[in-house]
């Protein structure tokens, strides 16, 4: 019978199908590995798994009425004999054939399959074949990851960076305050005519009445200052200088010149399809989709320890989410959006 062929035919649009009477054949997707015998690296790739339970379904039912022409009551009735077959195979011998899903075998009371091969679907992981390690190097058994499998962690590390720069922003702001209110601070207690024009301010403002008129204040002349008084007001001057100075020496003394100087953020959306913890294997895999017609590059000052690698930069999120809704549905449903921020000070 085709059901068989039918079965693999619906697995590669869809992770479960129900077979009436035998079970449900399901599509599980398998991490990629490193073989340090043969010191190739495997790429992921989907294989064909069995299970005696079933689900409500009814895709295999539907496909075969389309495609034999039948109702769907005749389908059923295929499918069933076509599950009546195979049991009664099974009671009598300990394996069965499913071409070309693999073999379903009894074991301890239980029925499994034993798939025929990796499950290939296509446009799946640009169809990469194992790749042999490069200058014949031993990596450790820490290393071997492949991309896409922790994915997850590298978000994380994304947004707790962003939260980091949220907080830095708020610090800057709050330090800049606390400046201005010792500069203030500073005049007030030791610039005399500075203290008397806000003492005046200050009683003009909180008077019981405003029905008394207020003497007019009197007038300074600039020809009568004191030396004395011009003095202080330089002195007072210096001392607020002095203080913002060395808040700026501290800063650069720091290496956080990014303190003083407002930064112009811009922000790029990459789309990552891969990581890499190191830079051998990211411009192994570069070169490898290269072949596929794909330019990809290293995404430079991204957080975390691996190498971010992006198969396009855009400028607006709203672009980035479309193509990486074309990505997910032909390239690799793992990949995602990086928020890059690179920051600029103004000259």
């Amino acid at each position: 019978m085709d059901i068989g062929l039918y079965i693999v035919e619906l697995l590669r649009e869809q992770d479960e199908i129900n077979v009436a009477g035998l079970g449900t054949f399901m599509k599980i997707r398998l991490a990629g590995s490193f073989n340090s015998s043969s010191n190739e690296f495997y790429p992921p790739t989907y294989q064909i798994s069995f299970k005696e339970s079933e689900i409500s379904d009814l895709s295999l039912v539907q496909f075969i009425s389309v495609q034999k022409n039948l109702s769907d009551t005749s389908a059923e009735e295929l499918i069933k004999k076509f599950s009546e077959g195979l049991l009664e195979v099974l009671n009598s011998s300990d394996s069965v054939e499913i071409e070309p899903i693999g073999f379903l075998r009894k074991k301890n009371g239980k029925i499994i399959l034993i798939p025929a091969g990796s499950f290939g679907v296509p446009d799946h992981f640009f169809g990469l074949k194992p790749v042999s390690e490069l200058n014949n190097q031993v990596y450790l058994p820490v290393e071997e990851e492949i991309p896409g499998t922790k994915l997850s962690e590298d978000i994380a590390e994304e947004e707790e960076y962003e939260e980091i720069n949220k907080t830095r922003s708020w610090v800057i702001l709050f330090i800049s305050f606390i400046v201005f209110l010792i500069a203030i601070s500073a005049l007030y207690y030791l610039n005399s005519d500075f203290n008397s024009f806000i003492k005046n301010k200050s009683a003009g403002i909180f008077s019981s009445t405003n029905k008394v008129e207020q003497a007019a204040p009197e007038l300074i002349d600039s020809t009568k200052i004191s030396s004395e008084k011009l003095n202080n007001v330089v002195d007072s001057a210096s001392i607020v200088s002095d203080s913002l100075q060395q808040q700026t020496d501290t800063a650069i003394a720091g290496g956080n010149v990014s303190d003083i100087l407002c930064p112009i953020e811009v922000v790029n959306y990459e789309l990552i399809i891969a990581a890499f913890s190191i830079k051998t294997e990211a411009d192994m895999y570069i070169k490898q989709i290269g072949t596929k017609g794909i330019q990809a590059k290293i995404v430079e000052n991204m957080p975390g320890k691996k190498l971010k690698i992006s198969i396009g930069t855009f400028l607006d999120e709203e672009s980035a989410q479309k193509e990486l809704s074309r990505i997910h549905k032909n390239i690799n449903k793992d990949a995602w959006i990086a928020r890059v921020k690179q920051s600029k000070n103004p000259k």
